[in-house]
């Protein structure tokens, strides 16, 4: 699976306040705990003082990314970035090739 750098961005304050009590029964219920097939979440930091975030993960495609992220999008209007990523050692390991 590819390692992915997903950052997302609320369009308003009111976006972000009202996305709030999902996220609380998100995280409460378990569901965020649920395996997606073909996606795995490694990390998931908030930076709410501008209402962005990042999640690290590995996916098999950016269609997956879509479905994981997409109902967060149509409910609460956030912003969407997805980068293919490397780790160090994948990094490393391409710079040595290159060479």
């Amino acid at each position: 699976m590819q390692l992915y750098l997903v950052s997302w961005r609320f369009e308003s304050s009111e976006d972000q306040t009202f996305a709030s009590e999902a996220l609380i029964d998100y995280w409460e219920s378990g569901q965020s705990d649920q395996d997606i097939d073909g996606y795995q979440r490694l990390n998931w930091v908030h930076t709410p003082q501008d209402g962005t975030g990042v999640v690290i993960c590995r996916a098999e495609s950016a269609s997956i990314l879509f479905k994981v992220f997409g109902p967060w999008r149509e409910k609460f209007g956030m912003e969407w970035s997805f980068k293919p990523a490397l780790t160090t050692e994948e990094m490393v390991c391409l710079l040595k090739d290159k060479n």
